[in-house]
């Protein structure tokens, strides 16, 4: 049998759609697949990648030996790309490792990036193997980092001793993850900001950091973890020494192990510390660790403050420390997308759309199998008993949490179509992943309608040509269940009766954000426009159709008046100019005339000459003069009559023509409960509205 139409479809149900939406792009490069790791290097170095056409490079669960593949002569391997992600399959088990035949900071780097700008990456670890080379230094590097700007490192694990990780310049982001080492084994310059990560002292007496020449923030450690991977080693390692003028901040860190009662070095390899400082450090039981005895003196002329206070901490957050001139926020692009719930239909794993994925990789019994940009995988040359999983990317190419897993069947059940109507001022959840639903099935349908507004009811469509009391169903419950058995359409009705007030971020989103970062708006946030075409579908409900006082509140911090576009659905649009406010936190109202049919209805607003708009936070209707045209006449065979005698045509919420009248009466008789569009039409002009079957 068919089945009912997903209620994933975003914009036809009147679902909020983030303008954030990423663009759907295949990983571009897969290591073992499309070639070794230097044919991928030389795709993303010929790619012509940018900060809107980013190169991404997976690499599936292995080890890969980076030695004699595209090291030099010392074991350093140089990825020079820009707006590169490299993204691995799992941190503990996709391994990229190297060998050099000397210890130096310089020459030894598993990965060395010279001065790239914009780089990701995920779930992987590097490693540096020449640890033991029998002299009294062993500096061999897993990362290096010489300049460029924004990086980004989540869940990405460094393995080596000394100098694991060298910094130089430029703004990083890490977040999670882990660094193992013996000594100095975060070093180096520019400002990096570790949220949460593990560091894990490997000897006796060693230094986590030696920070030098920051230029503003330096090492700022928060919800960080220290550990040691033998016990003996707790208590003698220290949290850092000074390169050169250090500086380095622990802020809320948990110290499992615990460092030498001191805390920081007393020796500066050249120059004093300017910054040395920890706040909050617990236990690994959650209790205050003494920092009576912690060091304030340094190279026996300089003396700092140590131990800080939740004052002194203050302005030690991530954004104060990543924003730079431009306000970049790495959190936004180390967000993960959601885990799609898959099933199988037929010959196909299918789950929902999601506007944050730029693609889906499915992997068959734990081991790559594709990577698509549609919510669909087909199960060609898939022997039965395969098990499934699909993760989604998001626009960085970062992989998010595995979906449930499926185990392949014979593809010969019989499938329904299923399809769910547009829907204003509300949205259907269902259990049905896709468009299709198995004989036998039950599928379950949830209307759910937005602040402020109430179900009215359900239209049914079946392929056998039942309506829903022939199904037994009662189309006045918010939730349907339906045993498939035939095609099945659905379209939920909603209504606002009594109110007058609609937020803004209720509405269809096209290049806008639904923030709520500048308080003082109502609702749950407000639509923040975007330069270009910038619009918001603003579902909206008339108990009457006429004309209409439009208030709008909105916020404009920009200094200057900005205009929309504001019209009703096929209407004529006006632009209005919306005069600057104090600041982005006090909102005004503006009013405009406006005329709507009765009952559901869409006000859109868009940026006028691609220029960017106020912040829209809610829009309220007061009533100027009912239009009272269009009656009902209320008799057994309910009919819409229109006088004078015009042509009346009547559709269907989702456009289809239902009946048609060239007189002045058109019947409403056997027409099931919901929400209907009447047109009407004298030869000069038309015009239309909804009406609704109780």
């Amino acid at each position: 049998m068919k089945h009912v139409s997903k209620i994933f479809l975003c914009a036809a149900l009147g679902l909020a759609v983030s303008a954030s939406a990423v663009e759907k792009k295949k990983i571009n490069f897969v290591v073992g697949v499309d070639g070794d790791f230097k044919a991928a290097l030389a795709a993303a170095s010929s790619s012509g990648a940018s900060a809107q056409n980013r190169f991404v490079i997976f690499v599936p669960d292995g080890e890969y030996e980076l030695t004699k593949l595209t090291a030099d002569s010392h074991g350093k391997s140089t990825v020079s790309a820009s707006y590169l992600s490299i993204i691995g399959q799992s941190l503990e088990k996709t391994i990229i490792w190297n060998k050099t035949d000397t210890e130096s900071i310089g020459h030894t780097a598993t990965i060395y990036f010279p001065k790239n700008n914009e780089m990701y990456m995920q779930d992987i670890t590097l490693q540096n193997r020449s640890t033991t080379c029998g002299k009294s230094a062993c500096r061999q590097v897993a990362l290096q980092q010489n300049e460029g700007d924004k990086y980004i490192y989540k869940n990405v694990r460094l393995l080596s001793g000394q100098d694991t990780y060298y910094t130089k310049k430029g703004r990083t982001y890490w977040e999670g993850g882990e660094i193992d080492g013996t000594v100095d084994f975060i070093c180096g310059g520019g400002d990096v900001f570790f949220e949460g990560t593990k560091l894990v002292m490997t000897r006796k007496g060693g230094y986590i950091t030696a920070a030098q020449n920051s230029p503003d923030w330096g090492y700022v450690f928060n919800n960080a973890i220290i550990t040691v991977s033998e016990n003996s080693f707790n208590g003698t390692f220290y949290l850092g020494r000074s390169w050169n003028n250090a500086k380095t901040v622990f802020l809320n860190t948990k110290m499992v192990a615990q460092p030498h009662s001191d805390g920081w070095y007393e020796k500066s390899i050249n120059s004093s510390p300017v910054v040395f400082a920890e706040y909050n450090s617990k236990d690994g039981n959650g209790n205050a660790v003494d920092v009576s005895r912690r060091r304030t003196t340094f190279d026996n002329s300089t003396t700092l403050k140590t131990v800080w206070n939740a004052s002194d901490a203050a302005k030690y957050t991530l954004t104060n420390v990543l924003k730079g001139s431009d306000n970049w926020d790495p959190t936004k692009l180390t967000a993960q997308v959601s885990a799609p719930k898959i099933e199988q239909q037929g010959a196909e794993i299918v789950w929902a759309n999601d506007d944050n994925a730029r693609a889906w990789v499915v992997f068959m019994n734990g081991k790559y199998k594709a990577n698509v940009i549609t919510p669909s995988f087909p199960l060609d040359g898939i022997a039965t008993g395969s098990k499934i999983t699909v993760r989604a990317a998001n626009s960085m190419g970062g992989l998010g949490a595995s979906s449930n897993e499926v185990t392949t069947l014979e593809a010969n059940a019989t499938y329904y179509k299923v399809t769910i109507g547009e829907a204003i001022g509300g949205t259907v959840i269902s259990n049905i992943v896709g468009d299709k639903v198995m004989e036998g099935k039950k599928a379950t349908f949830t209307a759910q309608p937005f602040a402020g507004w109430e179900f009215a009811g359900w239209t049914f469509d079946a392929g056998s040509g039942k309506n829903i009391a022939g199904l037994g169903l009662d189309g006045s419950s918010a939730t349907l269940e339906i045993i498939a058995e035939c095609d099945i359409g659905l379209t939920p009705s909603f209504e606002a009766k009594g109110t007058t007030v609609f937020q803004a971020e209720t509405g269809i989103i096209e290049n806008a954000v639904n923030e709520s970062t500048n308080a003082g708006f109502a609702g749950t946030g407000y639509i923040n426009f975007g330069t270009g075409t910038s619009t918001v579908k603003v579902p909206v409900y008339a108990d009457v159709a006429g004309e209409y006082k439009l208030t709008m509140t909105y916020a404009n911090g920009s200094k200057n008046p900005r205009s929309l576009s504001v019209n009703v659905e096929e209407g004529d649009a006006q632009e209005i100019e919306f005069a600057a406010t104090e600041n982005w936190t006090t909102y005004v109202t503006m009013d405009a005339d406006i005329k709507l049919p009765q009952g559901a209805s869409y006000i859109l607003f868009a940026t006028v000459g691609g220029n960017d708009g106020p912040n829209l936070d809610q829009v309220e209707l007061t009533l100027v003069k009912a239009d009272s045209t269009i009656g009902i006449r209320k008799q057994a065979d309910p009919r819409l009559e229109v006088t004078p005698k015009t042509r009346m045509r009547l559709f269907s919420s989702t456009g289809k023509l239902l009946r048609e009248s060239a007189g002045n009466v058109v019947s409403m008789r056997g027409l099931p409960r919901g929400i209907y569009i009447l047109q009407i039409s004298d030869g000069s002009r038309t015009m239309q509205k909804a009406v609704s079957v109780k």
